[in-house]
């Protein structure tokens, strides 16, 4: 999974909003609630847990995301778990045209009955990144209080 997006806002006011993972659900219909679940300030070893609409099913379902490296305005990298499956993944962040890049990398690793049908995937992990990143662009975007 591959996707980037360039939003007319700072590099230290996107990483801000992007490293803090309580600001998820204001982007993303399908995520319900995530909370913090490590003490201290956001780094590596920081640990959140987001409660998700499941796809089709209608019933609600937990991930985990591990910080494993951020470099303030540079780059987070993590790890998500969602059930048997689990995802590696890298967003980065430089200035570009008066703005900031976003690029996210990731690499689904699924898991149990998943494996099966794992070409699907990525294709679906992409589409939900690309949808992720330009409603991230919208929020971003959009003067406040409007």
């Amino acid at each position: 999974m591959d996707s980037t997006v360039l939003i007319e806002r700072p590099v230290k006011e996107v990483f801000g909003f992007v490293v803090d993972l309580t600001n998820v659900p204001s982007i993303d219909p399908r995520v319900q609630s995530v909370q913090k679940t490590s003490e201290g300030s956001i780094d590596a070893g920081t640990t959140f847990r987001m409660r998700q609409k499941a796809p089709h099913l209608g019933k609600g379902r937990e991930a985990s995301v591990l910080y494993t490296a951020v470099k303030p305005n540079r780059k987070i990298d993590l790890k998500a778990r969602v059930g048997p499956s689990s995802t590696t993944a890298r967003l980065t962040f430089e200035r570009a045209d008066g703005g900031t890049r976003v690029r996210f990398r990731g690499k689904p690793n699924p898991g149990g009955p998943l494996k099966v049908i794992s070409s699907l995937s990525p294709r679906q992990g992409q589409q939900k990144w690309d949808e992720r990143l330009a409603r991230l662009k919208r929020t971003l975007e959009t003067p406040k209080g409007h």
